[in-house]
């Protein structure tokens, strides 16, 4: 989507190859900066026995500072991180302890000790997993996606911040919440992306380069569905999506029809305009009833699904 938004509103002439080679780069970027942001939850969770070390060793203790808790430090789910055999090679191939800012994570931390979450975490004597992940999800969303200085720091090192922001801790966040049943072993695997990720590779570069060589096709395809619209008027975004949308239910018999229209209109949630949704939904869903009609979408296997 990046690329193709690029592309389009630079009017680049760079040949497929380049293109498909900033594709790479942009994956490579976004995989960094979600490593990146996972060794700053595990920060923040190991800066709990710092600061308690720092408030015991004071002169003169408040009261709060007597009965210290410093169980995030023991959260299960970072022990299992950081003591996974993978982890230092991550680490290492990411390089993800040169972004880390202590004075940030401090600042964090103190942030999040003084949330209410946190204080009810705290108080549970008894630690499920469940509690473990509900903690770090709320680490996730609301201390490091809701850190404007974090924002500002990352965007000095990380151009596509801005859009990869969201895509990062949003994952983070999902597998958190989809794995929490599973095994430590598989956990930690889903965490650390640790599954080949080639098909996903591989998936983005046919997608951009059916975009690209199937472009004026795709636009004679949009055209008839505007009514009184030209393409022109409408929000560049959207021209991404939708093409991006209609790629998938032509080139790629495997992707379910629904599972595109779903994809892209979640997407535009996030990335279009206040009424995009309902725009992208309405042309799809006449694009895809009209290549029905003519016989031109062909689902095999998992595409049949749903449809």
């Amino acid at each position: 989507m990046q690329v193709l938004y690029s592309h389009y509103i630079g009017g680049s002439d760079l040949s497929s190859l380049k293109q498909e080679g900033m594709l790479l780069g942009r994956i490579q970027k976004t995989k960094q900066l979600y490593f990146v942001y996972l060794q700053y939850l595990i920060e923040i969770c190991h800066y709990a026995l710092v600061d308690a070390t720092k408030r015991s060793n004071k002169y003169i203790l408040k009261d709060e500072d007597k009965d210290i808790n410093t169980d995030l430090a023991k959260n299960s789910i970072i022990l299992q991180l950081i003591a996974n055999e993978a982890y230092p090679g991550i680490q290492k191939t990411h390089g993800t302890m040169g972004f880390i800012d202590k004075k940030l994570v401090k600042t964090m931390f103190k942030q999040l000790r003084d949330s209410a979450k946190y204080v009810k975490y705290c108080e549970i004597d008894n630690k499920t997993q469940a509690d473990h992940i509900e903690i770090l999800r709320y680490i996730t969303k609301k201390i490091l996606g809701a850190s404007e200085a974090l924002d500002e720091f990352l965007s000095e090192h990380f151009m596509n911040l801005e859009d990869d922001h969201f895509i990062c801790l949003h994952s983070i966040q999902k597998i958190l919440k989809d794995n929490a049943d599973q095994s430590a072993e598989d956990f930690v695997k889903a965490i650390l992306l640790l599954e080949d990720d080639s098909e996903d590779v591989e998936f983005s570069k046919d997608l951009l380069s059916n975009c690209l060589d199937k472009d004026e096709e795709l636009d004679e395809i949009i055209k008839p569905k505007l009514k009184n619209w030209d393409l022109d008027r409408i929000a560049l975004m959207d021209i991404v999506l939708i093409k991006q949308a209609i790629a998938e239910f032509l080139y790629f018999p495997y992707v379910p029809l629904k599972v595109s229209m779903n994809e892209y209109i979640d997407i535009s949630k996030e990335y279009s305009t206040e009424k995009s949704k309902d725009f992208i939904n309405g042309i799809l869903d006449k694009v895809m009833k009209d290549l029905s009609d003519k016989g031109k979408i062909k689902k095999l296997g998992r595409g049949l699904i749903n449809n």
